[in-house]
């Protein structure tokens, strides 16, 4: 899913969104105002000042500015803008700037960054096995490397897709990473053995079913 911040005035066009969501194949979730725990992938605005306000991670979204008749693109060549596009053809230099960032839009919303302290982590989703929680802490398990951050389960839960999900009170599972699962154990690509909890089972198997993730090399053992 791709998240838009509309800071414009006007309102935006459902059939252009839902043209954008058939070009990149992908759900698209609009917001017309700025709420500071949402990581947005692609910030559309019409007052610069609003740029000096958001946070360093916000600041990876494509920035997208809409010049008015009476602004001119070298009144703020000293501001980082990715497009600068033109009221007056809204929608056509909207739609060709969203064509030139497809490939940097499909690679970013597969990664998650998350911030612990003051070290920003931009972790690549599909390359984490399992996220394991100690108290205030999780540590991300990927095939590259772990993480440690200070960060609760639940939290990172929201801002991860459908293909995560939690098998225990101390354990999220990747589902893509999983290659058998039996009645109180889930067995991973890299040999590790997770527990089912009882309260998170059911969910579990329905999950499963609901995404058709059998197709791929699922094996539930009763």
């Amino acid at each position: 899913m791709i998240k838009i911040l509309w800071l414009l005035e006007s309102k935006i066009n459902s059939d252009f969104i839902n043209e954008i969501s058939d070009e990149l194949e992908l759900k698209i979730q609009i917001s017309s105002s700025f709420e500071k725990e949402t990581i947005y992938d692609v910030i559309i605005l019409e007052n610069l000042a609003i740029i000096s306000h958001l946070s360093e991670i916000q600041k990876n979204s494509i920035l997208i500015y809409v010049l008015d008749e009476k602004n001119n693109i070298f009144d703020h060549q000293n501001i980082y803008v990715n497009y600068y596009i033109r009221n007056v053809s809204l929608y056509e230099d909207l739609y060709q700037a969203f064509l030139k960032s497809k490939d940097f839009l499909l690679k970013k919303i597969n990664t998650i960054s998350l911030k612990s302290g003051k070290i920003n982590y931009h972790i690549i989703k599909n390359n984490i096995l399992y996220i394991e929680s100690f108290r205030n802490y999780i540590v991300i398990h990927t095939s590259i490397s772990d993480y440690t951050l200070r960060y609760t389960l639940k939290k990172i839960h929201k801002k991860l897709g459908n293909e995560f999900v939690q098998c225990h009170k101390s354990y999220l599972v990747n589902l893509n990473n999983v290659i058998c699962i039996k009645e109180n154990t889930i067995e991973l690509k890299n040999e590790v053995t997770l527990p089912i909890g009882n309260k998170y089972k059911q969910n579990l198997y329905n999950l499963i079913y609901k995404y058709q993730l059998l197709l791929l090399i699922f094996h539930i053992q009763q």
